[in-house]
């Protein structure tokens, strides 16, 4: 594998933010299989610092930092497109003129690798449901993460072995690099499509074509699984090849799939049905979460995981990091930090899950838009929320056209939360799940999460 690169020169275009990301591990594998490297980043190169102390030993790697130059896409052998750059780039319409070809870390990762793979991807729930799948595999099985999650499956070229199984969250963005390898996962999961990216995105309709992608090339003998209770995803499964199996909070008859009957989750199959677990088995709160149980528990039946083990691990699963996560309790005030919530869905979600009769949730949230409706987020925000912090932005300044109520504007994460616990009392929650993108204020979701983490841990 690594002589087919051996003095070849590609280009990385995009190195990325994330450490063990696309565009970073692109350049250590092609360092690695001796290929003559040249990164270029938008990204001045004191912002990338941390990943160029990964690349300072190998002497095979040129760098081009603040912008691109037409010449550096004129003559390469490859150009790797970093998932985060656009396949308008004027500079990858060049590459496509002097026919060069153009690749990401997917289509390089499964142009070597033919492992077993589990595709999960959606609008809000990926990640945790991509968690709780890997969890439930790598008990009786040898399986990798990776994918959306921050982590490039070229990270593990080198390393995996034949009978590894491959668990991948994909955004929108990586299920493109499987239209050059016609490769779709042989399980996918689609948690469900919203609204999101349509600062990206010409439509809804252009967003979700990208998310089906997913069971494209799906053969008949592979399986995708879809929520029921989406209206979305259920006008996907129009002219689907493979198997669909549905999951729903509520029952159904006649297809296989997964519910909930009263107490007790219900897979069925060829018309015959189990009980696998409990809903009280379930340690996370949420509807959808739920929902993104479900989801991940049909796949453990689909591969085959033992009702025992799936209850075992139900049982032990407290959610992922980012996620609804429980950082501290300090005096009767719980502060979770919710920051991948960055559409108002994620939001809705997070302020459901606490929600009830009395107001107790102090909400920071706010940010950049990205081109999405805030009503229902503001509707929400109304009937849930005690007191309201935002970050300002282009999605506050819609959020604040929908809703006439108390709020305060702060500009660092420390002011936030000083604020939040001023305002706390006895059985509040200190909530931080923006609805919004990060950009401006932070360097992405995962660092506005890490400084909430932080400035919480101080008080």
């Amino acid at each position: 594998m690594k002589s087919d690169f051996k003095d070849k020169k590609v280009v990385i275009m995009g190195l990325g933010g994330y450490g063990e990301g696309s565009g970073i591990s692109a350049a250590l594998f092609f360092a690695r299989s001796g290929a003559r490297v040249f990164v270029t980043d938008m990204k001045k190169e004191e912002e990338l610092k941390h990943q160029l102390k990964k690349l300072n030993k190998f002497k095979n790697i040129r760098y081009f930092f603040g912008g691109h130059r037409k010449k550096d896409f004129q003559k390469a052998d490859l150009i790797f497109q970093n998932p985060s750059v656009p396949d308008s780039s004027p500079y990858l319409n060049i590459a496509r003129e002097n026919r060069i070809p153009i690749i990401n870390d997917w289509s390089l990762f499964l142009d070597y690798c033919n492992n077993f793979l589990i595709g999960i991807t959606g609008s809000k729930g990926k990640s945790t449901t991509t968690s709780l799948v890997y969890d439930f595999l790598k008990k009786k099985n040898r399986a990798i993460l990776c994918g959306n999650i921050g982590v490039s499956p070229l990270k593990y070229m080198n390393s995996i072995k034949q009978d590894d199984i491959v668990v991948a969250e994909f955004s929108s963005w990586l299920l493109r690099g499987l239209l050059p390898v016609k490769r779709s996962p042989n399980i996918a999961i689609i948690t469900n499509l919203k609204s999101d990216h349509l600062d990206k995105y010409k439509s809804i309709k252009d967003y979700h074509n990208d998310k089906k992608i997913i069971f494209k090339f799906q053969k008949t003998g592979d399986s995708l699984i879809l929520n029921k209770d989406d209206e979305k995803s259920k006008k996907a499964a129009s002219g689907v090849k493979s198997r669909i199996f549905w999951f729903s909070k509520r029952f159904f008859t006649g297809k296989g799939g997964i519910f909930v009957r009263g107490k007790d989750i219900v897979f069925r199959i060829k018309g015959k049905e189990e009980r696998v677990a409990k809903i009280s088995d379930i340690k996370i709160p949420g509807d959808h979460n739920l929902e993104n149980i479900l989801a991940a528990v049909c796949a453990a039946k689909i591969f085959g995981i033992k009702n025992a083990d799936i209850k075992d691990i139900l049982s032990k699963f407290k959610g992922i990091a980012d996620r609804l996560e429980l950082v501290r309790e300090i005096k009767g005030v719980k502060y979770y930090n919710d920051t991948t919530a960055t559409n108002p869905d994620g939001a809705v979600s997070a302020l459901k899950a606490f929600g009830g009769k009395k107001k107790r949730i102090i909400l920071i949230a706010g940010g950049v838009d990205k081109n999405l409706d805030y009503g229902e987020f503001a509707k929400t925000i109304k009937k849930e929320v005690k007191e309201l912090i935002l970050f300002p932005g282009t999605a506050t300044d819609k959020i604040l056209k929908e809703l006439n109520v108390h709020h305060s504007v702060v500009h660092k994460m420390k002011e936030a939360v000083c604020l939040a616990k001023s305002f706390a009392k006895k059985g509040d929650i200190i909530l931080l799940s923006p609805g919004a993108a990060s950009f401006g204020l932070f360097k992405n979701e995962f660092d506005r999460g890490k400084q909430f983490m932080k400035e919480v841990k101080k008080l």
